[in-house]
């Protein structure tokens, strides 16, 4: 099955095929560059211009699947014309240049340029056969729902901070948390991702990531209600981390995006992260391995727990 919006279906066959003529592509022009005079050489000078337009062709393939794929509907004739225009272009300069004498043609800056980009079709074509042969594991991650719009506020129970400050908890509606186990809706926010990590507890819509760390899994709440929680808990940024700390994940506003704990640290100095990812699963995983950001820091707090209280809303304490 073709991924959605893509025209053409590509395997790691296809790949090895692209591979390996451009390796033969390079071979011809490195050795063209090395030994070559054109008398003794022109027959094989025109099997490499050829082997460079085929490999073209082929590479214009995954072009047009990448117009496809990323281009909003208006601009993909464009695309597809440019990336046809540009395939055309490259391979009339190797078939162009399979004629001129040896010392001639590799005094042109052309020569150099068609060089390099033989090389530069070895290196993605080499990437993208091992990507196609052994593909890295992909999840839909559905991040987060927008508190307000599929969850509602429990009306019964707040978390309260050391600091006497009352926070929201949400819950999520019924629709949206059925939608955990399902199919994602269209409201849901989620991503592909691509990255490494390990899986320890299935997706559940109890809470999100800040509710795992802060709530022991009960609830939502929102970001800024993490960093009302690191005010008033005394959590204070350390540069190396330790088991138990927490990492916090900022966006580029300094927005509070994503949270988890500090599982471990090993002897190469490698962090291991366990955090819930939104509604989905709760994953082991490196701190630059998450679909958030990779902006982060650690947070310490002389508390024995992160576990914020939830009391009863008719319990809270009295303003004098």
């Amino acid at each position: 099955m073709n991924l959605p919006n893509e025209l053409f279906e590509i395997t790691y066959t296809y790949w090895l095929i692209a591979f390996i003529l451009s390796v033969c592509v390079t071979g011809g022009y490195a050795v063209r560059f090395l030994f070559g005079k054109t008398e003794r050489f022109l027959p094989w000078n025109r099997v490499t211009a050829f082997a460079a337009a085929l490999t073209l062709c082929l590479f214009a393939v995954e072009g047009l699947n990448l117009v496809h794929r990323n281009l909003e509907s208006q601009f993909r004739l464009a695309g597809t014309l440019a990336v046809m225009a540009t395939t055309i272009w490259l391979a009339w300069l190797h078939l162009k240049h399979s004629k001129p004498q040896w010392e001639l043609f590799r005094r042109r800056p052309t020569a150099w340029f068609l060089l390099a980009s033989s090389v530069g079709l070895v290196a993605w074509s080499s990437q993208q056969f091992q990507e196609h042969l052994k593909p890295p594991v992909k999840r839909l991650i559905r991040l987060a729902l927008a508190l307000g719009k599929q969850s509602q506020q429990v009306l019964e129970f707040v978390a309260l901070t050391d600091g006497n400050h009352p926070i929201k908890v949400y819950r999520l509606d019924e629709g949206a948390a059925g939608s955990v186990d399902g199919e994602t809706n269209e409201n849901d926010y989620a991503v592909e991702y691509n990255g490494s990590m390990i899986q320890r507890a299935p997706a559940g819509p109890l809470a999100n990531c800040h509710g795992w760390v802060f709530l022991d899994g009960q609830y939502l709440i929102t970001g800024d209600a993490v960093q009302r929680i690191l005010d008033d808990n005394a959590y204070e940024v350390v540069e190396e981390a330790l088991a138990g700390d927490v990492i916090i994940y900022r966006d580029v506003d300094r927005n509070i995006v994503h949270s988890g704990l500090v599982r471990g640290v090993l002897n190469d100095g490698s962090i291991i992260i366990e955090s819930k990812w939104g509604v989905d699963g709760v994953f082991l995983h490196g701190p630059l391995d998450t679909p958030y950001s990779t902006s982060f820091e650690y947070y310490r707090s002389p508390r024995p727990t992160h576990r914020v209280n939830i009391v009863p809303v008719d319990e809270l304490p009295k303003d004098e």
